[in-house]
């Protein structure tokens, strides 16, 4: 539990409908706020899905979440709608995406992922323009940094929003003040204002492409299984799901936390290296006169983030030294909350009363605990697997889905269509992958790091320190002896440069393996 003097701050009311898995606040609440809207929520325009399963299909999706229906969607709209079968283990949206806080940024420290993140944007406009509420809210974020390099970094993604034609502008102290009242500035040394940023309802988005989608012919079979994938000459040609058998051309794994499970159901597996870590966000009652316009304000020298979210705060963060979730269990069928600990959350709940001192007199509703899918160099997998021809791959957006899936559904079907991506994928390929990088063992090692590079300052020639050694040449021992300072290349161990008074330190735990 938190400490004493935290527990002051945020007193805990639990609701007596509280269950194991419940929706995320956000989107309780929009079904409400839309009811008089000229906009329709996907949520009461459900399409019927299919019941029956077809023997014949040319793409078969796995995963009906916001990436999988994006997906869908695209092909559809390439025409290849009635040729397209989604297969779902549960409900259409019922994996991560219940579970989102719908952030939707799209100015990044990554060129390419901004890039990504404004198709994402401009499919989400389109839907409502064709009537579906997306509950996008443009409310703007508000980065804020308290250490120099950080402005750098800033200044930086200033300069990178030029060529998307972003708008963004560097603020002072003062300046952030008069963006958000709520945000302590005393100890800042500016920010970063992002107008085009903001808001959106992850699971209506993704209904509304579901729906999109099945009314342009392609067919959604929800409650169905994949038990393997059949492969005919390196090709995919058939995929066994619980409802029987599918031949097929393509096959698109976009199964959230469980693509890795996914993976390893063909024949040869196909290396999908991620694994889940905890990630935590914090709800609270509503709280009086808390503007609706609020930004989404961003504290990566905190490792925070908070939002407005009718009328209450919603916040998590990225913790430098992140949970790994299931480590010695199988994954669940179902997704559902994991129990919360409050010991590993207290940094960032202290991180949050330090930057927004209103919250202390916050009502807390609940912290809720989900997992999240990350790769082990923090970095989306996207593409086409190089163990089988024509298996597609769409997994590890650690935390970014909502604000990914548009443009990652683009990719993806113009990757099927067109034989290609749309524009260089480098950097995000799923070739950089290796078998090693899918060792369960290194996975959950070097997880604990990965969520916290998302709010790290990304400096050259920065190195991980924790799924080490994979791969060492005979005479490695000796160049650790002689002070050599390792850097890692596709799991090789390279000497850099040599360092006789300062031995490196390696996590060598994989050694061999």
């Amino acid at each position: 539990m938190p400490r004493p003097s935290l527990l002051k701050c945020l007193t805990q009311v639990t609701s007596p409908h509280h269950t194991a898995r419940c929706m995320s606040t956000y989107i309780q609440a929009s079904i409400k706020s839309t009811s008089s809207s000229n906009l329709r929520n996907a949520s009461e325009n459900r399409r019927p899905t299919s019941q029956a399963l077809p023997s014949k299909a040319r793409v078969v999706i796995c995963g009906g979440g916001a990436q999988g229906a994006a997906i869908a969607y695209k092909l559809a709209q390439a025409g290849w709608g009635s040729d397209v079968l989604l297969i779902e283990q549960g409900e259409l949206g019922g994996g991560t995406t219940w579970h989102a806080t719908g952030l939707m940024g799209i100015l990044k420290p990554s060129q390419l992922e901004t890039r990504i993140a404004v198709m994402s944007r401009d499919m989400y406009l389109q839907l409502e323009e064709m009537g579906w509420y997306t509950g996008f809210k443009q409310c703007g974020s508000l980065y804020v940094a308290k250490k120099k390099d950080r402005m750098y970094q800033y200044k930086k993604m200033l300069s990178c929003a030029v060529q998307h034609d972003l708008e963004c502008k560097i603020l002072s102290p003062d300046q952030v003040k008069e963006y958000c009242g709520l945000v302590k500035t005393e100890d800042l040394l500016g920010g970063l204002w992002v107008p085009g940023d903001g808001v959106a309802n992850p699971w209506e988005i993704c209904l509304a492409l579901g729906c999109e989608a099945i009314d342009k012919g392609v067919q959604v079979i929800e409650h169905c299984t994949v038990n393997s994938i059949k492969q005919e000459d390196g090709k995919v040609r058939a995929v066994e799901t619980s409802k029987g058998l599918v031949e097929c051309e393509y096959f698109v794994n976009s199964a959230g936390f469980w693509s890795r499970h996914v993976g390893e159901m063909s024949s040869p597996p196909v290396a999908v290296p991620i694994h889940p870590c905890e990630h935590y966000h914090l709800h609270t009652k509503p709280v009086p006169d808390l503007p609706p316009d609020t930004p989404v304000v961003r504290d990566p020298d905190g490792f925070v983030y908070f939002r407005e979210n009718e009328g209450r705060f919603l916040a998590g963060g990225f913790e430098p030294k992140a949970k790994p979730a299931y480590m010695d269990d199988e994954l669940p069928e179902k997704r559902a909350e994991l129990t919360e600990d409050w010991d590993h959350f207290h940094l960032l709940l202290e991180n949050l009363l330090h930057r927004v001192p209103t919250m202390k007199n916050a009502i807390l509703e609940r912290l809720s605990n989900g997992a999240e899918a990350f790769s082990p160099d923090g970095q989306w997998i996207l593409g086409q697997a190089p163990e089988l021809e024509n298996y597609y791959v769409a997994a590890g957006m650690r935390s970014n889905g909502i604000a990914s899936a548009g443009g990652v559904g683009t990719i993806i079907a113009d990757w099927i269509v067109k034989g290609r991506p749309p524009f260089d994928m480098y950097g995000l390929d799923i070739a950089r992958c290796l078998g090693m990088h899918n060792n369960k063992r290194f996975l959950r090692d070097r997880v604990k790091e990965v969520p916290g590079l998302t709010f790290s300052l990304n400096y050259p020639h920065t190195e991980f320190s924790t799924g080490r050694a994979l791969r060492t040449s005979p005479i490695f021992p000796k160049l650790q002896l002689a002070g050599a300072q390792f850097g890692q290349v596709m799991g090789y161990e390279r000497p850099m440069f040599f360092k006789l008074k300062k031995p490196q330190s390696l996590d060598l735990g994989l050694l061999g393996l």
